[in-house]
């Protein structure tokens, strides 16, 4: 008997990677997202806005998954730009997937890909992050996936969540939107940093998907080659793509290696666990690199003289350097409410709305 799977998502940077892993796995999916672009045409989808409680019933009602894949989010930056959207879907969303699962499908097995951002932030000085280690979340994007993974948790359904770390996609290292430009500065470049192939991020969630470890966190990133600083991943991509790393004042300088204020949540985690339940890590930083030096051998011809100019450009969108250049504040969160330009009230509570009540 086929499984079916209900993904959310399915049109984001994960979502339509985890199609493919899952199909491969003789599950078939029914995808779910806002638009279908990207989604093969041989994938039914049912478009569905997850912050619309009775489409996500009706939804849910349709398709009646054993499985519930959920991989939409509004994920930082674009958390820190736009935090009504953010908290619509990260908390509206989980809070209207889980109340249609347990009124329409209460035995199915719900996988939520939650992030790292839950941990709060991590020094420099900081050791590996275990799945059991307490957590301090202080922006809206970490504190959103921490309660959304407790609001399921304690929902009564089977399930479990995975938090990925910093996930690297070689067709889309940079997305469009605008809050991603000045963001890539505001990571001190000591920041610890623990990458994994999108590809490999995808082949995790569907084999918990399919081994269904009920009541597991599973922390989700790349072998130890991985575990790098925010300085070698981006020098390395950079230097892939042709292009000149910007000069170290265009980012934000790293404070107190052993104290957390004022980093950010990106970390080291240990996946020894989760690798050997889930068997996902395939790509290795470097084979990653390699295959986007190959990719971009051409555009590295043709930028190399342009370099310098390349690099001036791009600093220009750091905010500690370009127009409008701000002092590093206390904290990243300091200088996220001012260069997203976020009402006080928000830049002081992390929400835009008063915290939710827990659902069950």
């Amino acid at each position: 008997m086929t499984t079916t799977a209900l993904l959310t998502g399915a049109a984001g940077k994960v979502g339509k990677y985890v199609i493919g892993a899952l199909s491969r796995r003789g599950v078939q999916v029914v995808a779910t997202d806002i638009v279908s672009k990207g989604i093969p045409d041989d994938i039914r989808f049912e478009a569905c806005d997850l912050t619309d409680a009775a489409a996500v019933r009706r939804v849910v009602s349709l398709v009646k998954p054993e499985l519930v894949v959920h991989c939409a989010a509004v994920v930082a930056p674009i958390a820190y730009a736009e935090p009504e959207l953010a908290e619509a879907v990260n908390l509206g969303g989980m809070r209207h997937l889980i109340d249609a699962t347990k009124t329409h499908v209460p035995d199915a097995f719900f996988v939520f890909v939650s992030s790292c951002a839950a941990f709060g932030p991590c020094a420099p000085g900081d050791p590996l992050r275990h799945a059991t280690d307490p957590c301090w979340p202080d922006d809206n994007y970490g504190l959103q996936m921490l309660t959304a993974e407790s609001w399921l948790r304690y929902s009564g359904l089977r399930q479990c969540s995975l938090r990925l770390g910093a996930v690297m996609d070689i067709d889309n290292l940079m997305p469009e939107h605008p809050s991603y430009r000045p963001f890539i500065f505001m990571v001190s470049l000591d920041q610890p940093e623990h990458g994994v192939d999108v590809r490999d991020a995808a082949r995790a969630i569907a084999s918990a998907a399919v081994q269904q470890p009920d009541g597991h966190l599973l922390l989700i990133a790349g072998d130890d080659s991985w575990r790098v600083t925010a300085r070698q991943l981006r020098g390395e991509v950079f230097s892939a793509l042709g292009v000149s790393m910007p000069p170290d004042k265009a980012f934000r300088p790293g404070t107190d290696p052993l104290v957390k204020d004022g980093w950010f949540y990106e970390c080291w985690m240990d996946v020894t666990h989760s690798e050997q339940l889930l068997g996902f890590q395939r790509t290795s930083r470097h084979s990653f690199m390699e295959e986007l030096r190959k990719r971009h051998r051409l555009q590295r011809l043709a930028l190399f003289p342009l370099r310098p100019l390349v690099s001036r450009t791009l600093a220009a969108a750091s905010p500690y350097t370009g127009r409008g250049a701000i002092a590093p504040g206390a904290t990243i969160w300091n200088d996220v409410f001012r260069v997203y330009d976020l009402p006080t009230e928000v830049a002081r509570t992390r929400s835009s709305q008063p915290a939710p009540p827990s659902p069950f």
